[in-house]
């Protein structure tokens, strides 16, 4: 039986390199819709995060009057690229690593956490937890050293303008549009001028910091959405024509998003201060850490789960959808 073809491969072959890459396809495809819908809110937060200013609003209005829209864009390559990667290889981790603790589990109990948490009507267990706490932890650790450098160049990038300008960097000069005219760092040129000056080791600045936020934040952010996701489904009753499919992953998107960034923020305030001032001058370096010494570690937190809701949203719900439509392929 011949199979439609489509313009560079049959049918049959495509279904089958779906299925068998199903969930590298439905996160990348999912994170790149996310990524591009909040990089404006994005590059708020980490202007937040690297200067004294006192609130959303006032950050919002300088970067518009002395960066005018492309300060709103700026490091967006970046992340695109590396946050999509990061992801795949975050959930591809991920899935792997909680069927083999699962299987673990069955072999030393004689339950297995997933059979018990895929039937209809199941309720949290501390089994299902911690398999999908372990899990989540060890995907953040994997995907860290790949994250790091690419994290680091979008965090130089969107503040560069304010750390070779500190002295214009001040709430009173944000009706001065001059800054708009100058010259802003790229990524290349960014992750070369660090690769110079500090070497290779460089790219790593703040590695520390970033793998105990990654390990600590997908491990709650998993075990949350895996929860909360099981919690919205029971209270929803069983699915009647797949009604419920979108709404339990929405809300635990929502959920799992801002608990473990709250948890973990500190840690993040503290690697992004490191970070974004590797290329100011000594005076600039110096200048930058008094002002952000002065600042709340939890500096653009409103911003951040903003944004981090609204994207985990758009991310888990986009995610599920293609996976059930991949399952339904023939």
């Amino acid at each position: 039986m011949s199979s439609r073809r489509s313009w560079f491969m049959d049918e049959d072959t495509r279904n089958s390199l779906l299925k068998r890459y199903q969930t590298q396809v439905a996160s990348g495809a999912s994170t790149i819709c996310a990524t591009l819908s909040l990089t404006p809110l994005e590059n708020v937060k980490t202007r937040m995060q690297t200067h004294n200013f006192k609130n959303v609003g006032e950050c919002m209005r300088y970067l518009w009057r002395t960066e005018g829209p492309r300060g709103y864009v700026a490091g967006a390559l970046p992340p695109l690229i590396s946050v999509t990667v990061v992801r795949v290889v975050n959930f591809t981790a991920y899935n792997w690593t909680k069927v083999k603790i699962s299987d673990q589990m069955k072999r030393l109990t004689g339950i297995s956490p997933l059979e018990e948490y895929y039937k209809r009507g199941s309720l949290p267990t501390f089994s299902q937890f911690l398999t999908f706490s372990l899990a989540g932890g060890f995907a953040g650790l994997i995907a860290s050293p790949l994250a790091c450098p690419f994290e680091l160049a979008k965090n130089v990038v969107q503040t560069s303008v304010l750390v070779s300008n500190r002295d214009q960097a001040a709430p009173g000069a944000a009706h001065d549009s001059s800054l708009r005219h100058k010259p802003r760092l790229g990524t290349i040129g960014a992750i070369q001028q660090i690769v110079r000056r500090y070497g290779v080791r460089g790219l790593y600045t703040g590695f520390r910091l970033h793998v105990m936020r990654d390990t600590l934040g997908s491990g709650f952010y998993f075990s949350i959405y895996e929860h909360a996701k099981q919690l919205v489904a029971y209270q929803m009753g069983p699915r009647q024509n797949g009604d419920s499919r979108m709404g339990a992953p929405l809300v635990a998107g929502a959920v799992c998003s801002t608990i473990p960034w709250f948890l973990t923020y500190p840690l993040d305030t503290r690697k992004t201060r490191a970070q974004s001032i590797l290329l100011g001058k000594s005076k600039e370096i110096g200048e930058a850490s008094v002002a952000v010494a002065k600042s709340s570690m939890y500096k653009g937190i409103s911003i951040i789960l903003l944004r981090t809701s609204i994207n985990n949203m758009i991310l888990l719900s986009l995610y599920e959808t293609i996976m059930a439509k991949i399952h339904k392929l023939p």
